[in-house]
């Protein structure tokens, strides 16, 4: 039996099912939710998540690259691309990607002022009242 792709509305529906609290966040705005009132700060964090993940893509090739050098002497674009971990291998990198995004965002989550006393807006953290 052949699947057929899902139009994008019908995937874009999929995506959004039970998500409908989103509109309630502060700040919603569909394809540009914003959250702190300075629309700047949301500009900013906007580009310390990217740097972020193109961080790891990095660290990611980077230690593919060094696996293969290891165990297959040579290393080339092509065996990058298709790299296929082993499964010890791959719960290594899993827990390496935790602790980098800990350690880089944590300080997103630390120290967060009760809510209205701050510039964040939060959906988790509802105002009280």
């Amino acid at each position: 039996m052949r699947m057929t792709k899902p139009s994008p509305e019908e995937r874009a529906k999929k995506l959004s099912e039970g998500l409908e609290f989103v509109k309630d966040l502060p700040g919603f705005e569909r394809g540009h939710p914003h959250y702190f009132k300075d629309p700047i700060i949301d500009h900013l964090l906007e580009i310390v998540l990217q740097l972020g993940a193109e961080i790891w893509i990095t660290r990611d090739r980077q230690m593919v690259t060094e696996y293969l050098l290891a165990t297959e002497g040579k290393v080339t674009p092509e065996m990058i691309e298709s790299f296929k971990p082993p499964a010890e291998w791959r719960e290594k990198m899993r827990e390496e990607r935790r602790n980098f995004t800990r350690r880089l965002y944590q300080c997103l989550y630390e120290g967060i002022a009760p809510p209205g006393d701050a510039n964040f807006n939060s959906g988790v953290l509802r105002r009280e009242g």
